[in-house]
This record gives C-alpha cells, structure tokens and sequence, in this order.
C-alpha cells in the first residue's frame, strides 16, 4: 500500500462519502422526477445542487489528482479494471451536471440560483417560454438520461465490489472506507 498520512485519509473518507450522499441522492431526485409528474420547485432545487456539484466536483478532482486511494487492487489482476471504474465515475461526475446545464440553458427554463439568473430564461414572441436550441437542448437531455443509468449501473457495480471484498476476499477494504481514526 502507499503511505499516505492520516489527515489525508480522513479528507479523502468525508470527500468520498459526501459525494456519495450527494450522486445518489441527486441521481434519485433526478428519477423521481423523470417518473413523477411536474414540480417547479423540485426542478428548480436539483438544478441549483447540480450547479454547485459542478463547482465542487472541481475540488474533488484536483483532490484525487493529489492524493490517490489506497487502492487493495494494486498489483492485482483487478488494477485496470478498478482503475478504468474508478476514472468512468469521475468522467460520470462531470458530464452529469454539465449535460444538466446544458438541458436548463437551451430549454428556456434558464438556471437561476437564489434568484440570481446564471442563464436567463427564453420566451418566444407569444411570451411563452421556449427552447432556445431544441437539438441541443433534446441531445443533452438525452445524454443526461443515459449517463443517469450509467452511472447508477457504476455506483452499483462500486458497491457490489465493496461488499464482494468485505464478505468473500474477507479484506479490510469496506473497514478502511469507515474507520474514524
């Protein structure tokens, strides 16, 4: 295993179990609505956490870049693959708020937080509010969709190998991810 210090470590637990809380819940939030019928407010939320995932998810990155896991895979035939796992979740965590983004700014709904707009609304001639780029728009809300299931599929597989190593290889992986100390 690599030595990395302690305070590192516990940095690296809250980053990864608060953005774990956060994908899932943006992720259940996002099929909530998809499946329910239309909440402005609920829309309005989820874009307003998207929009501060995005800022957060710079942070994340340049965390991880610095200070890499200590991954029970190294030197394992597992590496690559936990590897490629790993860094798909990561590309997941950016193209999901940016596909968002991409939905609330060319629908016409625009993006506003706390009542400040980051992308106006679009109305047309008539003053209803309209898409300012229908392919666009139609495109990333598309993407946006695929990813969600992709990276539901992930965050499960993630698990699963979690609980494979706790209960079949009886490793301390699952442990390290809670220790306190």
């Amino acid at each position: 295993m690599q030595n990395i210090d302690n305070s590192s470590i516990k940095i690296t637990r809250i980053i990864h179990w608060s953005f774990a809380l956060f994908i899932i819940t943006m992720l259940s939030v996002g099929f909530y609505m998809k499946n329910t019928a239309y909440n402005p407010d609920i829309y309005q939320l989820h874009k307003m956490f998207g929009v501060l995932f995005c800022l957060l998810i710079v942070g994340r990155i340049l965390w991880r870049i610095n200070n890499p896991w200590q991954s029970s895979s190294l030197n394992t035939k597992q590496e690559s693959l936990v590897h490629w796992m790993h860094i798909t979740l990561i590309i997941l965590m950016v193209l999901m708020p940016v596909t968002g983004f991409l939905i609330s700014a060319f629908s016409g709904f625009g993006i506003h937080i706390i009542g400040f707009f980051i992308v106006p609304e679009f109305f047309n001639a008539s003053g209803e509010i309209t898409p300012l780029h229908d392919g666009i728009y139609q495109t990333a809300k598309l993407l946006h969709e695929i990813f969600a299931y992709c990276f539901s599929l992930l965050i499960f597989g993630h698990i699963s190998a979690a609980l494979k190593h706790h209960f079949i290889d009886k490793d301390n992986t699952l442990i390290r991810m809670f220790k306190a100390d």
